[in-house]
């Protein structure tokens, strides 16, 4: 199998995309942020502002607009330890109004929510990432073969901090024992760097900052067997080298610089399958389909079976309609970022074998997938539910907002999302004089504000002057880039 990485760098965003065979695996947006604005594996330094029991959660001021919310399962770190929990946590009995805390940020604020905190606090390596809340060493699923975790324990052995312990991830795979010591050395010296800072400070606020754009990409997407990977942008390229050279040295001479006049993510029709990525309704080869639908309790996917047409009857054509949709439905949870409850509605079934083999080949589907899942059986409705570990935004909530002039029934493209297509395209455009660049007021409103820096990189880039213009004739996703006098 052929494995390459895509990583396409412009103003405010890069975009990494994971190629199998010519398409499409896996699909990352890392958007960069600005100093003061919390993000998904920030560490931060919270008050507790409230304490309510009737809902088991805490408000926590973490030095933005909107307090942020500990719920007391996440709590838990902070009650007492030498003894044994008994029944539901209780967020009263773990965190005090006015209490200080070190928290990680495991959800970013969306809509009317605030950020959602954790206690449980992680700090991802290359190949470990070190736990604050369990004194132990943790495996992948992925790392099954006993003699290679019984070599694992042996090389992270006497590196184990003496606080928290350690996540051998599947990249730990094959690494020298000296490597893997020396990392978690590293994640401890990291862990003991922030409660030295938490101890100084005197504000809630962000005490680490997660890696961002291409450093994270890096990071978190250069693991496993990779035979090439392409990147558009020269400064990122050596970056790149100089991170694949300290932590996966056999890596650095498959990195490469692309220079094609064709954009990164034409490339095996990366753009054309983002596109895809956007409509509910995804079509199964040999005919039927599944839609999806995102709600803010679960994700309901409805599956069709359409003109497919199967040697048999009815119940041949439910199981061979059901197996294509699950395996769909694992491949498009993993593109789109989805996390929480599922509900796949299958075609009915009558005969419990069958009903095995669907549950079989979603459980065969979702094995490859690095976030963690649990999955149910089919019930007597012919329903199968499943849930997956939630992570950063889905890619529908990064690229598109509620439709405020459709009374919120429907989606459109952010500001930012058109704000950044649009930077994208000048970045790699080519001309002398002013270059113009025209959108709904809107867009042009968040080009002007915070967008500034990112239109400032590329004017720096081109050597032209850049001027925003907002024009009210425009439709929301209407763009235009002129050059002239």
């Amino acid at each position: 199998m052929s494995r390459e990485v895509l990583i396409s760098v412009s103003p405010g965003e890069t975009r990494i995309a994971k190629i199998e065979n010519g398409r499409l695996a896996a699909l990352a947006y890392e958007r960069d942020r600005g100093d003061d604005e919390v993000g998904v594996g920030d560490v931060v330094l919270g008050r507790v502002t409230s304490v309510e029991p009737t809902i088991n959660l805490a408000f926590v001021d973490v030095g933005t607009e909107r307090n942020a919310v500990l719920l007391a399962n996440d709590a838990e770190p902070f009650g007492p330890q030498d003894t044994e929990r008994q029944g539901r946590a209780r967020i009263e009995r773990l965190v005090t109004e006015g209490q200080m805390l070190v928290l990680s940020v495991v959800a970013e604020a969306s809509g009317d929510k605030g950020a959602k905190l954790s206690g449980k606090i992680t700090i991802p390596g290359q190949n470990l990432v070190f736990i604050s809340y369990r004194n132990e060493v943790i495996f992948s699923r992925q790392i099954t073969d006993e003699a290679e975790r019984a070599r694992l324990s042996s090389a992270v052995a006497d590196a184990t901090p003496s606080v928290g312990g350690l996540i051998l991830r599947t990249s730990a795979l094959g690494v020298e024992a000296d490597a893997l010591k020396a990392e978690a050395a590293d994640l401890g010296d990291t862990w003991a760097d922030i409660q030295a800072k938490a101890k100084a400070a005197e504000v809630p606020g962000i005490i680490l900052k997660e890696e961002e754009g291409p450093i994270r990409a890096l990071r978190d997407h250069l693991a496993g067997e990779i035979d090439k990977v392409l990147i558009d942008d020269g400064e990122t390229v050596a970056l790149a080298k100089e991170y694949a050279g300290e932590h996966l040295p056999d890596l650095v001479d498959r990195i490469e610089h692309y220079i094609g006049e064709e954009p990164l993510f034409e490339l095996h029709f990366v753009e054309q399958d983002i596109e895809r990525l956007k409509s509910s309704r995804v079509p199964l080869k040999g005919g039927g389909w599944i839609s999806i639908e995102e709600t803010e309790a679960l994700v309901a996917i409805d599956v069709n079976s359409g003109r497919r047409r199967v040697t048999g009857g009815k119940e041949e054509m439910a199981l061979d309609t059901n197996l294509a949709a699950v395996r769909e439905v694992a491949k498009q949870v993993r593109l789109r970022g989805l996390g929480g409850a599922f509900v796949i509605d299958l075609i009915q079934m009558r005969e419990e074998p069958n009903m095995v083999k669907v549950e079989d080949a979603l459980e065969a589907a979702m094995k490859p997938d690095p976030m963690p899942h649990r999955l149910g059986e089919i019930s007597d409705f012919g329903l199968l539910e499943f849930t997956r570990k939630r992570a950063n935004k889905p890619l529908s909530r990064q690229l598109s907002e509620r439709c405020v002039p459709c009374n919120g029934r429907g989606t459109q493209a952010t500001a930012e999302t058109i704000g950044l297509e649009l930077l994208r395209r000048a970045h790699r455009a080519n001309g002398n004089g002013v270059l113009t660049l025209s959108a709904h007021p809107d867009v042009a409103d968040w080009l002007l504000a915070k967008g500034a820096d990112y239109v400032a990189a590329v004017k720096a880039k081109l050597g032209v002057e850049v001027k925003i213009k907002g024009d009210s004739a425009f439709g929301r996703d209407q763009v235009d880039l002129l050059f002239g006098a």
